[in-house]
């Protein structure tokens, strides 16, 4: 099996002396030391870079993934954990503390890569090159972050016909000062116009961290949600026809002691350093009886075709339903961008679009194969535009199961016109978008989402 070491996120402070990890503690938003009296040389520089990657590795070891699938009708009501109840029950408010932990996270992070950005005059000894690698990353993970917030906290892209509805706080300098809400169209644009960046001056190889195909992933999966297709196929190709990536063997991206053939960019955890807990403490259910179980719809689904392996992934124990998908293991890394969604992503884009159908159904069938064995369950060679989207969602579903991305794409579909109703509400009813902090009420006419009405 390859291993892609070279898109994964780093554990920053393990890699680093205790004093070089106090020393990001000055960088906080709320500090009076100022950057050109802390930031010196470019190692400082790089170690602020690198402590990004360590916010965003606590996001993604399954925290945000979870608020994102408490908002399908994947999972059953979660009866022993009140924030959980409130997203699933699209009832958050801005006292809620699980969903305010993680949007403080997110601008923490974003708010040190503008650190970065902001002092390059400040050091000496940094090399045009070193500059511009530097810049690419910082504005990859803020780009990533706010793209995270803006999918949580606000309604779809093109829910209104100019996406003039509101977004999320767009931050694009150092600075604490108030402000109100961007428009989703604002957001997005920033958020483009940070990945094209990053895309043209990304390294080919960056060790651990972000690289060029890193990019172009995201680029991809930004572009697919705006039903931009053209570009969301562009960049896929981008990454699928580099062959710099396999398609996994076996079922499990989610490895322990091998990074997935298939990661174009996820985040490693280590014997002695977790970071997959989000996962492990709310979906395991070999340690005992997990926090969240799956809905009996989920069950259902993965039960229909008994020759489909994924179908150990859902266990039923009495008539709950566990995930098995993160048992066997105290940590495993996680994929955030992998081949398997790209394909399924690629094939969906090709088959709207009409063109490509023999692509587009290699596609699915490539991950079908995988799930069925050789010949089993095909799409046939003369396959129907419609057959395709219809396989390739049905892929994404199952493939893609706990991993925060379903409802991304269910908001897509309701956007271009589907009837999609979610537990028995319109997928952009109110409480399908989180709530934002008390804090953000200080801000003068800064207007909160509304609550209720889902029910």
């Amino acid at each position: 099996m390859k291993i892609n070491y070279k898109y994964l996120l780093i554990l920053a402070c393990g890699l680093m002396t205790l004093s070089a990890c106090d020393k990001l503690l000055e960088f906080e938003p709320g500090d009076v030391i100022l950057a050109e009296d802390a930031l010196k040389t470019p190692e400082d520089l790089q170690r602020l870079l690198n402590s990004n990657y360590d916010v965003l590795a606590n996001l993604y070891d399954g925290r945000v993934q979870v608020l994102s699938e408490l908002l399908t009708d994947n999972l059953s009501f979660p009866e022993d954990n009140n924030d959980y109840a409130a997203v699933y029950g699209r009832q958050t408010n801005f006292f809620t503390s699980t969903t305010n932990g993680v949007y403080s996270d997110f601008y923490r992070a974003i708010y040190r890569c503008n650190t970065v950005l902001e002092s390059f005059d400040f050091i000496d000894g940094l090399s045009e090159s070193e500059q511009k690698r530097i810049e690419a990353e910082a504005r990859f993970i803020r780009a990533l972050c706010h793209w995270s917030l803006v999918k949580l906290y606000a309604q779809p892209y093109n829910n209104t016909p100019n996406n003039s509805h509101l977004g999320i706080v767009l931050r694009l300098e150092a600075s604490q000062e108030p402000l109100s809400r961007n428009t989703v169209a604002e957001v997005y644009d920033a958020i483009i116009d940070d990945l094209l960046f990053a895309h043209s001056n990304l390294p080919i190889e960056n060790g651990f961290y972000a690289s060029r195909k890193s990019a172009a992933g995201y680029l991809a999966h930004v572009y697919f949600l705006m039903n931009e297709l053209p570009n969301a196929n562009f960049y896929a190709s981008e990454v699928i026809n580099s062959m710099e990536f396999t398609l996994d063997n076996d079922l499990d991206r989610f490895e322990q002691d091998n990074i997935s053939s298939e990661t174009v960019f996820g985040i490693v955890s280590f014997s002695n350093d977790f970071r997959n807990e989000g996962f492990s403490n709310n979906y395991r259910s070999d340690i005992g009886t997990p926090v969240l179980s799956m809905s009996e719809s989920v069950f259902t689904t993965f039960s229909l075709n008994p020759s489909d392996l994924r179908n150990e992934w859902i266990e039923n124990n009495n008539g709950t339903y566990y995930t098995t998908r993160f048992n066997g293991a105290n940590y495993f890394n996680i994929p955030l961008v992998h081949l398997t969604g790209l394909h399924l992503l690629r094939a969906e884009a090709l088959a709207t679009e009409g063109i490509d159908l023999d692509v587009a159904i290699a596609d699915v069938n490539a991950i079908r194969t995988r799930a069925f064995g050789e010949g089993i369950n095909q799409l046939p060679s003369d396959a129907s535009a419609e057959d395709i989207i219809e396989a390739a969602r049905e892929e994404m579903f199952k493939e893609t199961i706990c991993e925060g991305v379903w409802i991304d794409y269910l908001k897509r579909r309701g956007t271009l016109g589907e009837d999609i109703i979610i537990r028995g509400a319109p997928y952009d009813c109110p409480g399908m978008a989180l709530q934002f902090p008390n804090g953000e009420t200080s801000v003068s006419g800064f207007q909160l989402n509304p609550e209720g009405g889902c029910n």
